[in-house]
């Protein structure tokens, strides 16, 4: 009896010892993936490569970054949150997978709140509001004025997207009507923005900071909780009046639900570490992205504080992309 309860013991500890709760003081010992749910070039994809590059020095091991866009970033999503909640599969989350899609789509794909966890918070952008060169909006007073008397459009770079919202907010706000034309992208729609086919946009300040510097576009306001250090000329909405008109495309690390605790705390650490390297500090920067960090708790109240904002203006405006 006693060596049935030893080989039984024996067996347990074996099968323990191949548990990942217990292996995950020895994370990280092989490559971790990283899935980026965004086509490469844009905010999402420099910063994912900028601080995975950092963080994986501190962790001893590669970090393997793999963009999978599609269905403005379901499909790279529900990809992460079905891998093995391990510690080696992670995905960037933002504004629109880790926010806006669960009030948007029916069916994303996956469930916010029961298959992510939360790693960390890498940072934030905003949105800047321009006109055309080719139009006499010169202010958002202008902006305002011109469409009480008549149809004006807008661009976003797809449905859902932080310049999709901005511009549904601005109509609620403002109290008027602007005609939404969605683009596959930035690049499209501010090459009409210049030509005149199109009166404003409100796009990331990354993409379009550039072409306001440079006066190839007009620079109206920003969405911040204050100026740009980027583009300091420019009032913020909330400066102007519009109380609460704060919005501030953000970049995470989430990982599959149920990945061990000892697993989180190291990407977290390693993360934040990548954060405060010079020159992923200056990089981010110098891109209009604020770093930020933090503790996992403090990106899982942040997504929750955002889906219920978006949420709202989601069901208020009757947007929907299916």
């Amino acid at each position: 009896m006693k060596k049935k309860l030893v080989a039984l013991a024996l067996g347990f500890g074996a099968t323990l010892a191949w548990h990942p709760l217990v292996h995950a003081q020895d994370f990280p010992n092989k490559p971790i993936r990283m899935i980026v749910p965004v086509p490469p070039g844009g905010s999402g994809d420099l910063v994912s490569r900028l601080t995975a590059t950092a963080a994986a020095k501190e962790l001893g091991q590669s970090i393997v970054v793999e963009n999978r866009p599609g269905a403005t970033g379901n499909i790279g999503t529900a990809a992460a949150v079905k891998a093995p909640a391990d510690g080696y599969t992670i995905f960037l989350c933002s504004i629109g997978n880790c926010s806006v899609n669960s009030s948007l789509y029916a069916n994303p794909g996956f469930d916010l709140f029961k298959d992510i966890a939360p790693v960390v918070l890498l940072g934030a952008s905003i949105n800047v509001l321009t006109a055309s060169p080719k139009s006499d909006i010169n202010s958002v007073e202008d902006l305002v004025a011109k469409a009480r008397r008549g149809q004006l459009s807008y661009a976003s770079s797809g449905v859902g997207a932080s310049n999709h919202l901005a511009g549904e907010l601005f109509k609620k706000m403002a109290g008027v009507e602007l005609l939404h034309v969605p683009y596959k992208g930035s690049g499209p729609a501010i090459t009409d923005l210049l030509g005149g086919q199109i009166d404003v946009f409100f796009d990331n300040e990354p993409s379009i900071a550039p072409f306001v510097k440079t006066g190839k576009v007009k620079g109206l306001a920003v969405t911040g909780k204050g100026r740009s250090a980027n583009l300091p000329e420019l009032r913020s909405m909330e400066e102007i009046g519009y109380k609460g008109f704060v919005i501030e495309p953000w970049f995470a690390i989430g990982a599959p639900a149920g990945t061990p605790a000892a697993a989180i705390q190291k990407l977290n650490a390693a993360f934040n570490k990548a954060l405060k390297d010079p020159a992923v500090h200056k990089s981010m920067v110098d891109a209009g992205i604020n770093p930020l960090g933090g503790a996992p708790a403090v990106l899982g109240k942040h997504i929750r504080a955002e889906h219920d904002k978006w949420a709202d203006l989601i069901r208020s405006q009757k947007i929907s992309a299916e």
